[in-house]
């Protein structure tokens, strides 16, 4: 008697598990995606700061319908410094097939120009001084990569340096896009 308890329980809390993953029972977003068309509704909303005083970047819709590299980095990152001209190599071949963005984090702005003009990067920077941008995208060390679709969804992220190879293969394996 006891046995057959113990089974119809297992029963009962099975069919409310396979209840609670049917189709339709997911939770909903808590607003609607924006009217832009090509938005998906998981999309990643923040808003970045410029750097150094220059334009700022909003996710999604500065994309642009194209995907996005997204580099978190800073001037005291000794990875991110060894990384940074590969990161500039490929942003040049890509150039029309897909953004760009680093995003200076948690750094001196002083120390983050410097380090920024000594790399000759040319693709835009954005600015996060309080790592409050970079909370909100899960980031937990440095260099952090992240590949957003032209949707605005995260279809990848890559902790630690990249080589130039590093990077095309994971940009072809995230966004689908080839560089040669």
């Amino acid at each position: 008697m006891a046995r057959a308890r113990g089974l119809l329980t297992l029963a009962v809390g099975l069919v409310a598990l396979l209840a609670a993953c049917a189709p339709g029972t997911a939770p909903q977003p808590a607003s609607p995606a924006p009217a832009g068309a090509g938005v998906a509704p998981d999309a990643i909303r923040l808003r970045l700061a410029g750097f150094a005083g220059g334009q700022g970047f909003t996710l999604p819709d500065d994309l642009g319908g194209r995907p996005l590299v997204l580099n978190v980095w800073a001037s005291w990152c000794g990875p991110c410094r060894t990384e940074m001209p590969a990161f500039q190599q490929v942003y040049q071949q890509a150039k029309g097939k897909l953004g760009f963005v680093g995003l200076d984090y948690l750094d001196v702005e002083g120390a983050a120009r410097r380090f920024a003009a000594q790399t000759g990067v040319t693709y835009p920077l954005a600015s996060d001084p309080k790592g409050q941008a970079g909370a909100r995208l899960g980031v937990a060390s440095l260099p952090a990569t992240l590949f957003i679709g032209a949707d605005g969804t995260l279809r990848g992220r890559h902790l630690g340096a990249m080589t130039a190879t590093q990077l095309r293969a994971a940009i072809h394996h995230y966004l689908e896009v080839s560089i040669p």
